[in-house]
């Protein structure tokens, strides 16, 4: 019998996520986070955003606001998984390996505007 750790999955409302870095690996780190999911991270396509020991996969709005990642902790077998332009929502897939199958985890942010 093969027992496997726990992984741990947050989901965060980031409200701009460059503003609260610190914050925000103050929780990975207390709380063991293996994948977070953010919404809203109001990130720029020009603009780095990195976190040790995670691999951020990420999609960005072109304007203002918006904007999906998720963060993978490194060590964690995943790839960025294709997908169709949604039109009514931002979303970002990844797909990882659990116990040798593929899971396919997406954060997707839907404008209250819409």
């Amino acid at each position: 019998m093969v027992r496997c750790k726990a992984l741990r999955l947050a989901c965060w409302n980031a409200d701009g996520v460059r503003g609260r870095k610190l914050e925000l690996e103050h929780f990975l780190s207390k709380y063991g986070v293996d994948i977070c999911v953010l919404s809203e991270t109001f990130l720029k396509p020009d603009q780095a955003f990195r976190l040790a020991n995670y691999v951020c996969h990420r999609t960005d709005r072109p304007t203002t606001g918006g904007g999906t990642a998720i963060l993978v902790s490194r060590g964690i077998v995943h790839h960025s998984v294709p997908v169709p332009r949604p039109t009514h929502f931002e979303a970002t897939p990844v797909q990882v390996t659990l116990v040798g199958r593929p899971v396919k985890i997406l954060a997707i942010y839907l404008s209250p505007s819409r």
